[in-house]
């Protein structure tokens, strides 16, 4: 589980910027929406992020989106660049370092994950543990003479001379130590445990130009639980679907078509063999939808395009499935705008269900939608809410609610935020 994020230098978060999944001393509902580790620690499943558009919210996202490529991304190019964005409103910015450091547990334990950063060279990554206390350092990885140098505590690691000399020689000075791990033998440990979190616990972000649908439908035909939780999910919000019939969809291919791409240089060979016999390819997914209705004939049954669902409808599935598979499976989930095409009850409701369920998944959200202020002490804590400002310098600042003085005196917090007492509000001229 992520215990805290903070960021320096990154695309709108020129001084360094925390956000935090650590409850506050509120003991409102602490067993239901709280995860306690075994140090005591507690932390929340949710952290939902207000503020006006431009002030940094989605960027907050891409922190995290950032990190999960750059943890996988491999490359045989030394000088391909980091993809790091640094602060761009500032003349000196560019030039520094980008900062990150990632606090989490994994099978219970904290860690401390340190990267430094430039637009061509990691400059350090370090990764601590706490066994005690106080944390130790676990791998050091710094960048000498414009190579990368690389330490194992060996009181906590034993790795090889040889193992650890094949590592430093495919972890070129553009990427991650994790990323170039993947090519070498050998046992790392709880190196291979926080990478295994990195690389299998966390989900892309979910933003407002992807069709979520079709992340649905892959994953109803990869596992048919996803399914049956999809057709429960359905009736529980009241949709008459009865059942939906997913399959892989293909597009025939003309000889002339395939003759093209092979000249093109997009088929090898072997592929185009395998057209010839036979000549169609992947064009996404076909879904049907079985529904109900009740009219003077009774109970019928009949089956449609998926064409004939709202957007509405499609993306909530999509977006249900993702908290789904999260849930399952002890993800991070990011999504940006979560109230897009939802109608608030049924935005209730996932979340709802989603908190509800034993889990060591979390979500990070960001929204417009003020009414969810509402749900604080309700469904929510107070802790779960964060708020974004945009300065006149172009810098980013995140608070949590609970920083604010006299929140817990405030009888409505959606009205308060209205009001202006919470700040994140879009500066509107009057007309």
């Amino acid at each position: 589980m992520v215990h805290e994020l903070r960021i320096k230098n990154f695309l709108s978060f020129k001084e360094e910027t925390v956000i935090s999944f650590e409850a506050s001393k509120d003991t409102f509902k602490e067993d239901s929406l709280l995860v306690t580790m075994n140090d005591g620690t507690r932390l929340s499943r949710i952290a939902i992020i207000y503020g006006a558009n431009a002030s940094g919210k989605s960027n907050l996202l891409e922190v995290f989106e950032y990190l999960f490529w750059f943890w996988k991304r491999k490359t045989d190019d030394q000088d391909a660049p980091t993809g790091v964005e640094p602060f761009a409103l500032d003349k000196d910015t560019p030039s520094q370092p980008t900062e990150f450091e990632l606090k989490l547990y994994v099978n219970d334990k904290k860690y401390v994950y340190q990267l430094i950063l430039t637009s061509k060279d990691v400059l350090s990554e370090k990764l601590f543990v706490y066994n005690t206390n106080q944390p130790s350092l676990l791998m050091n990885r710094e960048l000498v003479e414009g190579n990368t140098a690389l330490k194992f505590n060996p009181v906590l690691i034993k790795v090889p001379a040889a193992v650890k000399e094949e590592l430093t020689a495919k972890c070129l000075k553009n990427m991650s130590v994790f990323a170039a791990r993947k090519a070498v033998n050998g046992n790392f440990g709880e190196i291979d445990d926080v990478r295994n979190w990195m690389i299998n616990h966390t989900l892309p972000v979910i933003d407002l130009g992807q069709k979520m649908f079709n992340y649905a439908e892959r994953k109803m035909l990869e596992d048919p639980e996803t399914k049956k939780h999809l057709l429960e999910f359905s009736h529980n919000i009241g949709l008459n679907i009865e059942d939906m019939a997913v399959e892989k969809d293909y597009m025939p291919l003309t000889p002339e078509m395939i003759q093209f791409m092979q000249a093109s240089g997009r088929l090898s060979e072997e592929n185009v063999s395998k057209l010839n016999k036979d000549p169609k390819m992947p064009n996404g997914f076909k879904t049907d939808f079985v529904v109900s209705v009740n009219n003077i004939r009774g109970k019928e049954i009949y089956t449609l395009p998926k064409s004939s669902q709202s957007e509405g409808t499609l993306r909530s599935m999509g977006v249900e499935t993702a908290l789904y598979v999260a849930e399952q499976n002890n993800k991070l989930l990011p999504i940006d705008e979560i109230e897009t095409s939802m109608h608030p009850l049924l935005l209730k409701y996932m979340i709802k269900s989603f908190l509800k369920a034993p889990s060591k998944s979390q979500l990070l959200l960001t929204t417009h939608y003020d009414p969810l202020f509402t749900a604080a002490d309700d469904y929510l804590r107070k802790d779960s809410f964060w708020l974004m400002d945009k300065e006149e310098n172009g810098n980013s600042i995140l608070y949590s609610l609970v920083s604010k003085n006299g929140v817990n005196k405030m009888r409505s917090l959606q009205r308060a935020y209205l009001n202006n007492k919470l700040g994140a509000l879009p500066k509107i001229a009057d007309f």
